[in-house]
């Protein structure tokens, strides 16, 4: 899911993607969605990216939180993918962030 946003103040061509994925789970007999990472681009490169942690729900239904965030005060279920990496020059909060399977 990428939501594009053109251009933002010095941010050429801003895009937010979120990267999902689905797995089947036989003792819960049901598919469930997980958000595996979140990728920051603009001026058409990847700048920043982070690892989802216990962002997930049941496929057939939607997963909701006051604060997704990378930020510890929010309990940071945004993680820098490396030490190397420009996510820990970015400070990212969806406030009210809800997203469901397209399954």
């Amino acid at each position: 899911l990428s939501l594009k946003f053109g251009d933002v103040g010095n941010l050429k061509g801003l895009v937010i993607r979120f990267l999902l994925t689905t797995s089947y789970y036989e003792l819960s007999v049901q598919n469930w969605f997980s958000l595996h990472r979140l990728q920051l681009l603009y001026n058409h490169s990847i700048q920043a990216t982070f690892n989802a942690t216990r962002i997930y729900a049941p496929a057939s239904y939607s997963y909701h939180c006051d604060h997704v965030s990378s930020l510890q005060r929010y309990d940071a279920l945004l993680i820098p993918s490396s030490a190397n990496d420009l996510s820990k020059l970015w400070e990212v909060t969806f406030i009210d962030f809800q997203v469901m399977s397209w399954n």
